[in-house]
């Protein structure tokens, strides 16, 4: 009995001994969990033109969550079905859109700021992307970029600008909604949609053309993402680009570009570094990612081509990058890259002639207003001979100034006027006798010669 009660007791220790490790186990499962942090990126699409480019780039990426916003009910049945989907503003336009009334998107989004900010809840990256001009991107799109800052979460806006032809209403609407956005953005990243004629033929059809955009766009992304997600060999992850977002209202430049064949570096930088969609390059940037993806025959010697060729830009820039590695590339190369606080700024001060000209202009003419006046009273007399043989337009432009001294001096004394009235005819009394005096010798000198002859 006493061998049965301790083979008992030490089996039931050894069931308690085994319960404790596996209670011990899983309670550092979720510890160690909780150290790896999964970043989230959302991309939001405010309106009718920033929803059909998130539900078209929608289909292209992965690992991204895609949300359509809108306060018109009509337009949200044509989202993606990869895109989820958000109404605002209800009770302001009656699940209409605002007509072209910045006012009713900003008053929309006010009044359905709590459903909003629920997008931007455990997001550390937000892409905000719309198409300014219309009532609901240019009125609700600062609302949500000033409701994410508030939720914590980094935002990154990428606008497009109305076409010419659009007319003026819109180019102001967007021009006002930017200077609104940019105070809560970290970053931005502006698209004329003029740009569009630079890639594409005139004659292609409207719908074909806003897709080409929207290819480029998403491409551009997909390098950010990927950037961000995949290991690499030099690995890029959220920290830096957090590092490299960090700051407000910065414009950015977001590019991707790919090629292959023996000059691909060559023709990869060029592609680059000229996005046909920005009016601006990277030159001048403050902070600058980039990552190279090549299979693994890429070679020391074109890493440090790519690089030197980026840095070149602004050697005092803040630079990350990154390599990665996939067989799948074999002979291609592709280039991601981000480069932030550069922008239309810094072309002008960097030493162009057309902001250098009109500078010293006006400060010639100055000069010639302020001192001719103050040597002229001395030489009255020289005032008739001057505008008998000329009438320039100089002349007449310092013919007002020269009359000043006079009015102040007949307010003072009438004497003295007189007497300046008859030092002048004696002088030209004077100039006439001696522009008379080569006549009378002229004359002399032909009667002496006809009385010679």
């Amino acid at each position: 009995m006493r061998l049965r009660m301790e083979k008992d007791i030490k089996f039931m220790a050894k069931k308690k001994s085994s319960k404790i490790k596996k209670k011990v186990k899983a309670e550092k499962k979720p510890e160690s969990k909780e150290l790896v942090h999964r970043t989230r990126i959302r991309v939001i699409g405010v309106g009718g033109g920033g929803g059909s480019i998130v539900s078209e780039i929608a289909r292209n990426l992965k690992r991204v969550d895609f949300v359509v916003a809108n306060t018109d009910a009509k337009a949200l049945k044509e989202a993606s079905k990869y895109t989820k989907i958000l109404q605002f503003g209800q009770e302001t336009t009656g699940g209409l859109g605002c007509g072209m009334n910045a006012k009713i998107g900003q008053k929309a989004a006010k009044d359905d700021k709590a459903k909003i900010a629920k997008l931007f809840r455990g997001i550390d990256l937000c892409l905000l992307v719309s198409s300014l001009g219309g009532g609901t991107g240019s009125g609700a799109a600062p609302e949500f970029a000033k409701i994410g800052r508030e939720a914590g979460a980094m935002v990154f806006g990428i606008f497009t600008l109305p076409f010419k032809f659009e007319g003026g209403k819109k180019s102001y609407l967007a021009k006002n909604s930017l200077k609104k956005l940019i105070q809560s953005l970290n970053a931005v990243s502006i698209i004329p949609n003029e740009n569009i004629f630079k890639i594409i033929d005139k004659k292609t059809p409207l719908k074909e053309a806003f897709s080409t955009i929207n290819r480029r766009l998403s491409e551009n992304l997909r390098g950010l993402v990927e950037m961000i997600y995949l290991p690499g060999l030099i690995n890029i992850d959220f920290a830096d680009v957090r590092t490299i977002l960090d700051g407000r209202g910065k414009l950015t430049y977001l590019n991707s570009a790919e090629s292959q064949g023996p000059n691909r570096v060559d023709e990869v930088l060029k592609e680059l570094l000229k996005s046909p969609l920005n009016e601006y390059n990277i030159e001048g940037a403050e902070k600058i990612l980039f990552n190279i993806t090549s299979s693994q025959n890429i070679g020391m010697k074109e890493v440090e081509q790519v690089s030197k060729t980026i840095s070149d830009f602004n050697r005092r820039a803040k630079i990350i990058f990154g390599v990665s590695q996939d067989n799948d590339y074999k002979d291609k190369i592709r280039i991601s890259l981000l480069a932030v606080g550069c922008g239309r700024e810094d072309r002008p001060k960097a030493g162009s002639p057309k902001a250098k000209k009109p500078q010293p202009l006006p400060q010639r003419e100055k000069p010639k207003k302020k001192h001719k006046p103050k040597a002229r009273p001395k030489k009255k007399t020289k005032k008739p001979s001057l505008n008998k043989k000329s009438a320039s337009t100089s002349v007449l432009t310092e013919a007002p100034s020269e009359e000043e001294p006079d009015r102040v001096l007949t307010r003072r004394n009438a004497l003295d006027l007189r007497k300046a009235v008859e030092e002048v005819e004696e002088e030209m009394e004077a100039k006439e006798k001696k522009w008379e005096i080569p006549a009378f010798l002229r004359r002399k000198a032909k009667n002496n010669e006809q009385a010679s002859k």
